[in-house]
């Protein structure tokens, strides 16, 4: 059956959307619509748009779910980062790349909480630097308690090899 931008507009129109019976119901064939509605002019309805795709949980809703981080409105990349925490690790580590350094703190937070317990070595990358130096307090201890959930021969940082001084010679008599 086909599904019709009129029914997932209608499905993401109250308030507090049946999000769960809208995924199951309209399911990968919403995606086009969703999208659709991302890059639209009406932001919450983006942001109802971009969480209903972390649900339907498809790759294409990663797709649709990239639309939703280079939106220019916070509260889309705001939905794109907690719908990412609905995702499968591989896809939302390719969500959240782009999210854990996002010029808002209030993104940052979201993705930081967002982050898989199997996170991608890029995506770990990207929040080793900000546990090491990021200004707010908040991202960086998210930062640390995210690389403190992956497992530990990922999460550690490459072990410092001592320097191995010569010896010195003695001088020849």
């Amino acid at each position: 059956m086909a599904v019709t931008f009129e029914q997932v507009r209608a499905a993401l129109d109250p308030e507090e959307p049946a999000y769960n019976k809208a995924a199951t119901t309209l399911g990968p064939k919403a995606l086009p619509h969703l999208a659709r509605l991302i890059t639209g002019d009406h932001a919450m309805l983006a942001s109802k748009a971009a969480y209903l795709a972390g649900l339907i949980g498809t790759d294409q809703s990663v797709e649709v779910l990239q639309k939703a981080v280079r939106s220019g409105d916070v509260r889309v990349r705001l939905a794109a980062a907690a719908a990412a925490g609905k995702l499968a690790a591989d896809a939302a580590s390719a969500v959240l790349i782009h999210l854990v350094d996002d010029a808002d703190v209030g993104v940052q937070k979201i993705a930081l909480k967002s982050v898989p317990d199997t996170a991608s070595v890029a995506l770990l990358a990207r929040i080793q630097s900000l546990s090491d130096g990021k200004a707010d307090t908040m991202a960086r201890s998210l930062s640390r308690e995210a690389l403190a959930r992956q497992p530990s021969s990922v999460a550690d940082p490459v072990p410092s090899v001592p320097s191995v001084k010569p010896k010195k010679r003695k001088p020849k008599k």
